[in-house]
């Protein structure tokens, strides 16, 4: 038996119960049962499979007392911050969710010319995929699942989820809850690390969606290009907010703090980068260290506002990113150092940080928020982008129409003014982003390719051949270049058609009945 890495609490050390590796070589049955339990799950109406999704929101605000208490174990986070940020709005965001897939499902019905298409109709539908593999990272072990799970059943697939390694128990919960709510074998889960999701990309899934590294991610997006299956990856952000000089610095600070420092920074959307203007800078910054030195981190401070990191490799990362930039000139404002139990980190804010730092260049995933000055507003964006990333990007300004503006220069998937990361919650909203961050899609009706695949039903209830079938003689000629006439506006060929066409039916009925007695 292989058991997971994942065996202690990253805030205290304490220990966790093992968890068992899925044995690759079960991975093919385990595929075979959820096909066989999607075919019978896409037969239901989307109505029943809304009832289950909003069943399934119901059922994990209701035990979320043990879910919080997984939650808190695996991630060092306190029990109210897990339950803030994973689970107080599954109800709301599974409706939001019924909202889109009704949008998205919705059957499309194609305009055909009667002149052109006499007795013909034509309506595309979305079918299920099949089985989906949601590939998910540890940072959030139950919401990164929320935003693919629901889309994925709304259009009638099955799941395997494959939670982190460092995270596995959580997983194990989501799918035990799913279990009680749907179709046996519907929604499983298998457990491991990159061996066992290397093995279930092999395992005759359907599509995948898969959020972690962007090294990690171009190995999954290449395997699945190579099995001709879907992936939607989406492989983390460098985050960068803008504050303008006019920004209402109380709100904007706390904004700043929030979505920079929340779940210890271990967030692909989280605030890494501030792009300041001078005029504004220090008060700024006073008043972002402040907030910083204020924050309880688990479990030395209480109650606790911050968990720790999640492990031990992350605060290495972390470490590492503001050692260089001290090193490099940066001026250390706030934190810049370990709690001394366990994974935990103080809140840092570091000011005077230039684009020569990594921790204005690489993916932190920690609580580390790195200040740059600059002398005006194209210089911040000009900045902004300078990045490899673009997930989220937002712009801090008391003048919302010239926020909005410079907010829709910004290379990223979604541009925010006074706000930052907060369309993550809402399932109505892609979630998505350019450069090394992927092209994958998130929520909202766009991502349903992902999930299903158009299929189109024609049907023709002509009595008579079309006209433009066999014999290619000199009517099929004529026919052809009075459409082209048509195309181009002459109305006098609108009335030749008519005629040339009846013309052209006969001449083929006539063929027909000549190859019927000859």
């Amino acid at each position: 038996m292989t058991t997971l890495p994942s065996t202690q609490n990253p805030a205290d050390g304490s220990p966790l119960t093992p968890v068992e590796a899925t044995d690759v070589a079960a991975l093919p049955k385990m595929v075979e049962r959820a096909r066989a339990a999607q075919k019978q799950w896409s037969s239901q109406s989307l109505p029943a499979r809304v009832e289950a999704a909003r069943a399934l929101a119901r059922a994990l605000l209701a035990g979320r007392e043990a879910a919080t208490a997984l939650l808190s174990e695996e991630t060092g986070r306190g029990p109210t911050e897990c339950l803030m940020s994973e689970l107080v709005g599954a109800v709301d965001f599974a409706d939001a969710a019924v909202r889109a897939a009704k949008k998205a499902l919705a059957p499309e019905r194609i305009k055909l010319s009667a002149v052109n298409y006499p007795g013909k109709r034509a309506v595309v539908e979305l079918l299920p995929r099949g089985v989906i593999a949601i590939i998910a990272p540890w940072n959030y072990p139950l919401g990164n699942f929320m935003k693919s799970l629901f889309p994925a059943l709304l259009s009638g697939n099955a799941v395997i989820l494959k939670p982190s390694e460092h995270t596995p128990r959580s997983g194990a919960w989501l799918a035990e809850i799913a279990g009680q709510v749907f179709p046996k074998d519907l929604v499983q889960v298998v457990q491991g690390g990159g061996d066992v999701a290397s093995a279930l990309l092999d395992a005759e899934i359907d599509a995948v969606v898969f959020t972690g590294s962007v090294s990690t991610g171009r190995k999954v997006a290449v395997r699945c290009a190579e099995k001709l299956i879907p992936c939607s990856v989406e492989l983390g952000g460098k985050d960068a907010a803008i504050v303008l000089g006019d920004a209402d610095l109380e709100r904007t600070s706390m904004g700043v703090a929030q979505w920079g420092l929340h779940n210890a920074g271990q967030n692909c959307a989280a605030i890494e980068r501030v792009y300041v203007e001078e005029s504004i800078a220090d008060d700024f910054v006073a008043r972002l260290g402040k907030i910083a030195d204020a924050l309880r981190v688990a479990p030395g401070d209480s109650p606790t506002e911050l968990g720790p990191l999640q492990n031990e490799a992350q605060l290495k990362i972390v470490e590492a990113h503001v050692a260089d930039a001290l090193e490099r000139g940066a001026t250390l404002v706030a934190g810049g150092k370990p709690t001394g139990t366990g994974l935990g980190y103080r809140p840092t804010v570091l000011d005077r940080c230039t684009h020569q730092m990594r921790v204005m260049t690489e993916e932190t995933f920690g609580p580390v928020i790195a200040i740059q000055r600059v002398k005006d507003a194209d210089e911040a964006v000009r900045l902004a982008n300078d990045s490899r990333y673009g997930l989220n990007g937002s712009v801090w300004t008391r003048d919302v129409e010239r926020g909005e503006a410079l907010a829709r220069q910004l290379e990223v998937g979604i541009s925010l003014v006074n706000n930052h990361a907060i369309t993550g919650i809402l399932a109505e909203t892609p979630w998505t982003g350019v450069k090394d961050t992927g092209t994958g899609v998130a929520s909202s009706r766009h991502a349903y390719s992902t999930f299903t695949r158009p299929h189109t039903v024609f049907v023709d209830r002509s009595s008579k051949p079309d006209p433009w079938w066999f014999p290619a003689n000199e009517d099929l000629a004529t026919l052809g270049d009075t459409l082209v006439a048509r195309a181009s506006g002459s109305f006098g060929a609108l009335f030749k058609l008519a005629g040339l066409a009846g013309k052209r039916v006969k001449a083929i009925q006539e063929l027909a009945r000549r190859a019927a007695t000859s």
